[in-house]
């Protein structure tokens, strides 16, 4: 099982394609690419480790020691029903699913209002061109998606400039980049729902334990 959905997600990478209908995604497949997100996600931890990451405040110790429990169902409940619709939706290049996009893109503008402005710009030529019936390649629109996807993370950093820490920032969203992939990839073979439960499990294992063990 591993070495097929490891194949099939490599040749997505290559090439996306969308699923001519969604299928249930199995609890292997489910598994196996959980497994891929968090190996990805580990080696990154370390190397921000190495490179003195902690020169940056976390919004997230911030929201840990105001309330721990909202944390925990703000990144299991919430993020996942917000950040999916809005950065996988409308990767399918249907009009509906974009305009859903632009609707919920606004709820970010306090948290990145600069990333999330050309977001919005991204979006509204996407729909230009898929009301044009001239739909971009999907590999552009998967990476661009992603790339968008990382970028709003920087918000995780209270401190950080983007004019000033700029090199920075591939090494600080590269975990997010690699897991929107993964998500892109589900949400196409998938569908949306798969992708929202994915995104939801794989928080849950990155952030209970941090909760668990978080002393103030």
């Amino acid at each position: 099982m591993p070495l097929p959905v490891f194949q099939d997600f490599l040749a997505f990478l290559k090439s996306p394609t969308k699923s001519d209908s969604f299928t249930k995604m199995p609890a292997g497949r489910f598994l196996v690419l959980l497994l891929l997100a968090l190996a990805l996600v580990i080696p990154f931890s370390v190397l921000l480790e190495w490179l003195g990451v902690d020169q940056f405040d976390s919004i997230l110790e911030e929201m840990l020691a105001e309330n721990k429990w909202l944390v925990v169902i703000g990144a299991i409940f919430l993020a996942p029903l917000l950040e999916e619709p809005i950065f996988r939706l409308h990767l399918d290049l249907k009009m509906t699913s974009i305009w859903w996009g632009l609707g919920m893109s606004i709820l970010l503008i306090s948290q990145q209002w600069c990333v999330t402005a050309v977001f919005i710009v991204y979006l509204v030529y996407l729909l230009i061109k898929v009301f044009r019936h001239r739909p971009p390649n999907l590999k552009f629109v998967v990476y661009t998606s992603s790339i968008f996807f990382a970028l709003i993370h920087v918000g995780n950093f209270s401190n950080l400039e983007l004019a000033d820490h700029i090199y920075w920032i591939p090494f600080l969203v590269a975990s997010q980049f690699f897991g929107g992939l993964i998500l892109s990839y589900i949400r196409l073979s998938h569908g949306i729902w798969f992708s929202i439960l994915f995104h939801g499990a794989y928080n849950a294992i990155l952030i209970i334990p941090t909760v668990y063990f978080y002393e103030p």
